[in-house]
């Protein structure tokens, strides 16, 4: 798994999303997020 380095103010953020849930989910759930909102082609075949 690739490896993300994010700021302190960034990890408290995803942190607090997390909610209890598995810190890497809730991450990787923000990052397809992130990518489908500013890349949508990326991940059409």
């Amino acid at each position: 798994m690739p490896r993300i380095e994010v700021s302190e103010n960034l990890y408290r953020q995803i942190e607090s999303e997390a909610n209890n849930d598995d810190f890497n989910d809730t991450l990787w759930k923000m990052v397809g997020s992130y990518r489908r909102t500013n890349n949508p082609e990326a991940d059409q075949t």
